[in-house]
């Protein structure tokens, strides 16, 4: 047989994982478990001539010349499985196929001459544990060793050839490592794997064939390992109970399942839970819950949970009592967290400790086991005292209290700083009798993050009014700006019309860049920080705060920016900028008396969590 790969194909894309995958699934593959198959191979004959061919006990007539329109990563991979095979002696060379390549001529002729390199060249620096754990993103060795290959061999330094060469020596190093016997892997190879083989019309045209190429590859969206267990589950009570019994409890078994994913698509409660948006964004949710209770590592890829009851379907093990009892676990395990959830200050606590990455949902269930709610809520409050007992050094190596309020800083300890400032939103919900929920989701969709009420940097305003603007504004944060020199020094500024102007009277310029110096720090401090999402920290800029009040009030009235971008201004910021904790109030300025209110009033709400 001969496959040619077309132009308008990808580049040969396996690696560590998909091939070590492939040869331990065929590997552990029972003959009497049934039909061993892979994804299908949609071909396009390019000879006319069929030939007859006995396949599994029937004739059959099969184009022996075919370009593969589906399926090459599959094809090729086989055929490296396969050249191997023969050079060890395992097969004879009538096992194998020839593929060629329509424009990458590199990786044809690669595939025709250069293979047999790879199955002699040196590869000790390979480790077993390279084969036998389950750490496909460790290509350390084999991309070392891929350096001292293509030194050599210079004229194949290509994608393709990288990949050929990766999947090669994992080939290799599985075979001596992993493989016990041979003969039982030949069988299964060449007896028990099957695919589907879809041959298209051997008259269409080329603009037809990569059509269907398109349309076949467009949107497709591989299986999740949920979706994966699943099948598995159904097929385990299949062959346990009788057809009517059976039918009864798969029925039972899909509506569970469909409720709790159901429940893990609402944002409210899955980012109160999980709120890595990186994760799990294959379109189901409910694998969360299985790997919580397989404790899935971060090294353990996403089909691990999948893996694990794959294995016991097939084998049987003891592991298991039954999966009708993991899928209890699971369902009991989905309701204590709905219980969570529905408890306002369980809810708070622990969307807290994981949105602010102080534990995750795993370390939570364990801190929290054979607890009640009461002992429950003493539990998370003290994981949160214990985290804000955190430690630094300073310059002179002298130790010093991280979450000590006058020690936070936007610079220096920025996440610590949005701690505080979240749990400083989260409480005013617990301690509100309303039923209202601080909006976990909001935080992870919106991506809150810290914005300075007085702007930072002068450097990025390059119209003068607005200098002389923030240059008094930062004068009433840092010195309440009522002190004769500061008076002065502020008027003299004002009665400059352009930096120019400015730049020419050197003492002035002197004077107000030595401040500007001095105002770095305080800038940085906590009584000049809140939280705000990311769209309406991008629509006030570097605005006076009488400017950024009036913005964040019409956002906060109308929902949205004034370009129409939806927003949600967090209470305790609305609160910053209407000065609810002072009794003196003017909105012109955010001034030094206002950022120590402020302050204060953070300082009361968080006293039971801060150092003392």
């Amino acid at each position: 047989m001969t496959f040619e790969i077309g132009n308008y194909q990808r580049g040969y894309k396996w690696g560590k994982k998909e091939i070590l995958e492939l040869l331990n699934d065929i590997n552990d593959y029972k003959s009497d478990s049934g039909l061993y198959c892979l994804q299908p191979l949609i071909l396009k004959p390019t000879t006319h001539e069929p030939k007859k061919m006995q396949i599994d006990g029937e004739t059959l007539e099969i184009f022996p010349k075919n370009e593969v329109i589906d399926g090459q990563q599959r094809t090729t991979t086989l055929f490296l499985l396969l050249s191997y095979l023969e050079f060890i002696n395992v097969i004879d060379s009538s096992w194998k196929y020839e593929i060629d390549f329509s424009t990458r001529t590199r990786s044809g002729a690669f595939l025709k001459t250069k293979l047999p390199e790879l199955f002699t060249f040196n590869i000790d620096a390979l480790q077993d544990s390279d084969v036998t754990e389950r750490d496909y993103s460790d290509l350390t060795r084999v991309n070392e060793l891929w350096s001292a290959f293509i030194t050599a061999h210079k004229e194949y330094d290509t994608v393709d050839v990288y990949h050929f060469f990766v999947v090669s020596l994992f080939v290799r190093k599985w075979c001596e490592v992993v493989l016990t016997d041979k003969a039982d892997f030949k069988n299964k190879l060449l007896e028990n794997v099957k695919v589907i083989w879809y041959s298209l019309d051997s008259a269409m045209n080329n603009d037809k064939v990569i059509e269907v190429f398109l349309n076949n590859n467009k949107g497709k969206i591989k299986l999740t390992s949920s979706e994966l267990i699943k099948a598995l589950f159904i097929l385990d009570i299949k062959r346990k109970e009788v057809q009517e019994l059976a039918d009864l409890k798969i029925s039972q078994f899909a509506l569970e399942w469909d409720a709790i994913e159901k429940s893990l698509q609402q944002n409210s409660f899955w980012y109160f839970i999980q709120p890595n948006e990186n994760l799990y964004k294959e379109g189901t949710r409910i694998d969360y819950l299985f790997d919580l209770h397989l404790n899935k590592h971060k090294k353990q890829d996403d089909l691990f949970a999948y893996r694990f009851y794959e294995k016991n379907y097939n084998q049987n093990t003891e592991q298991l009592s039954s999966f009708a009892d993991e899928w209890e676990k699971i369902v009991q395990l989905h309701n204590k967290i709905v219980d969570w959830f529905k408890n306002p200050e369980l809810y708070h606590y622990i969307g807290y400790l994981t949105n602010a990455h102080i534990k995750n949902l795993y370390e939570i269930i364990k801190e929290l086991k054979n607890k009640n709610k009461d002992d429950s809520k003493i539990q998370l409050k003290t994981l949160i005292v214990e985290a804000f007992k955190k430690e630094a050094e300073d310059d002179n190596k002298k130790v010093y209290q991280i979450y000590k309020l006058e020690n936070l800083h936007f610079e220096k300890h920025k996440p610590e700083t949005q701690r505080v400032l979240l749990l400083h939103n989260v409480l005013y919900y617990i301690n509100n009798i309303s039923e209202n929920k601080f909006p976990f989701e909001l935080y992870v969709n919106m991506k809150w993050s810290i914005e300075h009420i007085i702007p930072q940097n002068p450097k990025e305003i390059t119209d003068f009014e607005l200098y002389k603007n923030w240059f008094e504004e930062q004068m009433k944060f840092q010195y309440e700006g009522d002190g004769v020199e500061e008076i002065e020094v502020v008027n003299a500024l004002k009665s400059k019309t352009s930096f120019e102007e400015l730049k020419a009277d050197a003492d002035l310029s002197e004077k107000i860049n030595e401040l500007i110096t001095s105002f770095a720090n305080r800038t940085h401090q906590i009584n000049n920080l809140l939280l705000l999402d990311r769209n309406t920290n991008s629509a006030l800029q570097n605005d006076p705060f009488e400017l950024k009040r009036k913005k964040i009030l019409r956002f906060d009235r109308n929902g949205q920016t004034d370009s129409g971008i939806r927003v949600f201004i967090p209470v305790e910021t609305l609160n910053a900028f209407n000065k609810t904790f002072n009794d003196h109030i003017s909105y012109t300025h955010w001034t030094n008396k206002d950022g120590e209110a402020y302050k204060e009033g953070i300082e009361e709400r968080l006293k039971e969590f801060l150092p003392n």
